[in-house]
């Protein structure tokens, strides 16, 4: 399926939201995935935040992780050359590259990015937070 016949992503997941489905296994995470998938749009996850949160789960919360992952309404974003001044306008404002990667890409995919951490994004991005 090329990525003009893929369904567009609505919701971003960072580091905080995969931790918060996989580790802690949260309500406010599973449900807006479940919404995401039900309504027949992805998920989307960037690569920087995918690789923070697997480097920090183990065990059963590692496995779970890579099971939401391999979704098929998950998609793995990765970081484009065209979006370095973007990334580095983020990077600057938040001080974590997984921040700046989940702000472009939600910027970029017009969606709004999961998050318990939510202070640390500033204003200007449309983020939907939850208790982590």
């Amino acid at each position: 399926m090329t990525s003009e016949m893929m369904p567009p992503v609505r919701l971003i997941l960072d580091r905080s939201a995969l931790l918060g489905y996989a580790v802690l296994r949260t309500v406010h995470v599973g449900e807006p995935v479940h919404e995401v998938i039900e309504d027949g749009v992805r998920f989307g996850v960037p690569v920087a935040a995918a690789a923070e949160a697997l480097t920090m789960a183990t065990g059963k919360d590692l496995a779970l992780l890579h099971k939401l992952l391999a979704l098929p309404a998950c998609a793995l974003l990765p970081e484009r050359a065209e979006d370095l001044p973007e990334l580095t306008f983020w990077q600057r404002r938040t001080q974590r590259f997984d921040l700046a990667a989940a702000a472009v890409t939600a910027l970029t995919n017009e969606a709004a990015v999961l998050t318990a951490e939510g202070p640390g994004y500033g204003e200007g991005l449309p983020l939907i937070p939850f208790s982590g």
